[in-house]
């Protein structure tokens, strides 16, 4: 009999397969854990994670999508996560060794018109494989259709240690795509996380008061306001001011409300709730109010509207650079009747439309040039000319609302200059807008006066309550300042500084 044992044989190949299964079970095992550690549930590679823009690292990345991490390892990997760079170089701590990481350098780039994510990443140098991750990465938080003209953004490049000095790869990016959250995607291995800070505002109200110097938007904007609620002021006065008039020592008192970060920076602005100026003739004085049924508007202190029918001035800013009557045209070299008033600003002025209406026709009218003519209630009509051009939506037949964008100031037709040639039109008849005795707008009925009544006197009360906005105590320093509760700021922004 041979020395060959069948039996013996064959328990060592069993023995085998045995050894090289378990050995291929433990390496699979041990692939899915990595994989799971990186990966976001339902989106390999990605992780969409909200946190406020103070947060600490360990606060941040232990709100990672997918596997949870140490609090130990985040706390010595970055201190803070308060700017993109600190994401960025978070999360080489994580997934580098110290020795091994790569530095972080930044480029600043603006969207250009036509643009897309992909190439704007493209132009900037990164690799096509890169940028579809980081893309990939950002759509849960982000969709790149929504990325508009004008946005600016950092994109951060590394050089990993021991690449040449001319190779980097993308190591992230990062964009504020509003005032009120900033978008960061950072590489982690191979692979990219997105994150999405959201600040937290708080909500106060502010006074501004003063006197006329050199001009009403100067002093007011000295005194705290800004650019945002100087236009609503002007809006507000519009219909009884003619700004022209406005002298050095006019007062003004407004209470607006605004929301600002932890810093005590106003991020935006909302809405003027208290208006009073003294001017020439009686000081004029209104409140905010939003009638029973749902309109809102600003009333005298007896409940009268102090919006009209008609605006005086269509246009912002501007000058009157040739009145109402017989004068001598520049271009034909005749006396002739000049049956509106021109008003000269720069040209791309925005041009409102006085009063709401339907619009009769918007376009080329011989020497007018661009043109635009709209009829009101009451038999009133306005026609303004030489337009560089139309706003978005405005043509024949089409509803518009008071203080409307129409068109922007321009020179077209028989014109010398960028201005606006603005007419008024009663039953057919042109006037001259500046001294029209404009109709009124609401009065509040008997049934609404109590309730704007006390409306009325809490706006009092609150314009002596609250702190003014350069930062000087309430007129009544033994009230607290009136403060809103403080809120996490939502995805879309309603206004602007």
């Amino acid at each position: 009999m041979s020395g060959f044992d069948v039996r013996l044989d064959d328990a060592r190949r069993s023995r085998t397969l045995v050894f090289f299964a378990t050995l291929a079970l433990g390496l699979i095992v041990v692939v899915g854990a990595l994989l799971l550690r990186f990966a976001s549930p339902g989106e390999p590679g990605i992780a969409a994670m909200p946190v406020p823009a103070s947060a600490s690292a360990v606060e941040a990345l232990a709100h990672t999508a997918g596997e949870p991490v140490m609090a130990a390892s985040l706390a010595e990997a970055a201190p803070s996560l308060d700017t993109p760079r600190a994401v960025i170089e978070a999360e080489h701590a994580l997934v580098t060794a110290a020795p091994l990481r790569a530095a972080v350098e930044s480029l600043d780039v603006t969207v250009r018109s036509g643009q897309t994510l992909a190439s704007v990443l493209a132009n900037a140098g990164a690799d096509r494989v890169d940028a579809a991750r980081a893309i990939a990465a950002l759509d849960p938080v982000f969709s790149v259709r929504r990325l508009r003209a004008g946005q600016d953004m950092t994109i951060f490049f590394e050089t990993p240690p021991g690449w040449d000095e001319s190779e980097r790869r993308l190591a992230g990016l990062s964009f504020r795509p509003d005032v009120e959250r900033t978008l960061t995607v950072a590489r982690s291995g191979d692979r990219f996380r997105a994150r999405e800070a959201s600040l937290t505002l708080q909500r106060e109200f502010v006074r501004v008061r003063g006197e006329v110097s050199s001009s009403l938007y100067m002093s007011a904007i000295e005194q705290g306001a800004t650019d945002r609620i100087v236009v609503q002021l002007a809006g507000i006065l519009g219909y009884a001011v003619d700004f022209r008039t406005i002298q050095p020592g006019d007062g003004f008192d407004l209470v607006y409300e605004r929301e600002g970060n932890r810093n005590g920076e106003t991020v935006r602005t909302g809405d003027i709730v208290y208006v009073n100026f003294a001017g020439r003739g009686s000081p004029l004085e209104y409140f905010r109010y939003t009638a029973p049924d749902g309109e809102v508007g600003f009333y005298t202190g007896d409940g009268e509207a102090a919006q009209r029918l008609l605006m005086r001035m269509p246009v912002n800013g501007a000058r009157i650079s040739s009145s109402f009557g017989m004068r001598f045209h520049p271009i034909h070299q005749v006396n002739r009747p000049h049956n509106g008033t021109d008003f000269a600003a720069p040209r791309g002025t925005p041009i409102m439309a006085a009063g709401a209406g339907v619009v009769e026709r918007a376009d080329w009218f011989g020497g007018y040039g661009n043109y635009v003519r709209i009829r009101h209630a009451n038999g009133y009509q306005t026609a303004y000319a030489h337009l560089q051009g139309f706003a978005r939506g405005v043509r024949a037949g089409g509803r518009v609302s008071q203080g409307q964008v129409i068109g922007y100031v321009g020179c077209t037709g028989s014109c010398t200059g960028p201005h606006l040639h603005y007419e008024v039109h009663p039953n057919g008849r042109p006037l001259n807008p500046m001294r029209l005795d404009l109709p009124t707008g609401r009065r509040l009925t008997p049934g609404e006066l109590p309730h704007f009544t006390a409306e009325r006197d809490r706006l009092m009360t609150l314009r002596d309550s609250v702190v003014f906005a350069n930062g000087e105590p309430p007129v009544n320093g033994d009230a607290a300042p009136v403060m809103l509760a403080a809120r996490d700021a939502p995805a879309a922004a309603s206004g602007s500084r």
